[in-house]
């Protein structure tokens, strides 16, 4: 509705600028070069200022519709210097032979001897109009051109907004399926020896994936939100592991309107499930904390490699590209013998 509106509104202002054009051309031609006295009253009619408005809106409306073709069919000439000064130079050449002709045209009508010939006086004042013509053309083909470049970078600036939102939430939604998995399997073993478990392990599975989905359409969360999703994504680790898995939180309560991104706590709980053995007699405490200066999550835990499995790095990869696209901030990943710590910056909503 409103690219119809500003074409609308840009035809309007083409017709004012073109008949106004020509008015303009007709009153100084008539005034200030060689018509004689007695016909320029003839001349200054309503119906003679409507004919070369007309005439001269056409020929200006022409002009910008074949080189809106010709822009279309090939662009590249726009972008050539030479190739625009060009046809600016024959766009010049045209609006001198509107007013030329538009002069000889008068001078016949009137009955003058010699139509084509023109005086010095003539002269003169054609080229005056003829400059001032070009002067508020120019003017403001300027003032389009910029509107152009300014309509081209937002729209440019739109896309590539468009374009990061759908590479975020492309990674957003990269999740492990092998979680919903395990999970369905623990729930059906639950319900053959515990019924009541695995209604409060279904309750918990919901609470999971309800949160995955709602946050399908969010940036950033709340740290407490995280915390609170992991406490459920967590019970169900336990109950497929069994009482192995302990989450060490020393975050300040000052703390927990920061913001991270969804599933940022999802993401590396899994990773150190998924690369750790852990086991009720090799328990395994993940630490949450916070340090300042920058204010960043850190979450640390210890290193048990199972064997056989080379770490893909996607997981901790794909946090990475979200932050990037989100803020333009790192990720800090530090490992030694003993410890895996990963530090996520806490941003402000």
């Amino acid at each position: 509705m409103m690219k119809y509106r500003n074409q609308i509104s840009n035809s309007f202002f083409n017709v004012l600028l073109f008949s106004g054009l020509g008015c303009f051309s007709l009153f100084f031609l008539v005034r200030y070069t060689d018509i004689p006295l007695n016909s320029q009253d003839i001349l200054m009619t309503p119906k003679v200022y409507l004919a070369v408005s007309i005439i001269f809106t056409g020929v200006g409306l022409s002009l910008l519709y074949l080189s809106r073709k010709i822009r279309n069919a090939h662009p590249s000439l726009f972008r050539n210097r030479k190739k625009l000064i060009l046809s600016s130079v024959i766009t010049a050449v045209i609006l001198f032979a509107s007013n030329y002709l538009l002069l000889v045209t008068v001078k016949w009508i009137v009955g003058t001897a010699h139509p084509f010939g023109l005086q010095w006086h003539g002269v003169r004042m054609l080229v005056i109009t003829w400059m001032i013509e070009l002067l508020v053309s120019g003017l403001l083909m300027i003032n389009n051109f910029y509107r152009q470049i300014i309509l081209l970078y937002e729209r440019n600036a739109n896309l590539e907004e468009s374009s990061l939102k759908a590479q975020y939430q492309a990674l957003q939604s990269q999740l492990n399926p092998h979680f919903l998995f395990n999970s369905l399997n623990a729930l059906i073993a639950e319900i053959e020896y515990s019924p009541e478990k695995a209604i409060e392990f279904t309750r918990y599975l919901s609470d999971v994936y309800r949160y995955i989905l709602q946050s399908q359409e969010r940036q950033m969360v709340p740290l407490r939100e995280e915390l609170e999703f992991l406490h459920s994504f967590i019970f169900l680790h336990k109950v497929r592991l069994g009482e192995c898995i302990t989450v060490e939180n020393r975050i300040k309560p000052s703390l927990l309107d920061s913001c991270i991104p969804p599933l940022t706590l999802q993401l590396l709980v899994e990773n150190i499930i998924k690369h750790n053995i852990i086991s009720l007699s090799k328990p395994m405490n993940i630490l949450l904390d916070t340090e300042e200066s920058p204010l960043r999550l850190v979450v640390k835990n210890q290193i048990r490699s199972k064997q056989g499995i080379v770490p893909s790095g996607k997981g901790l990869m794909n946090l990475a590209k979200r932050y990037r696209l989100l803020c333009n901030q790192e990720i800090q990943i530090t490992k030694d013998s003993t410890c895996f710590i990963v530090k996520v910056p806490l941003l402000d909503e």
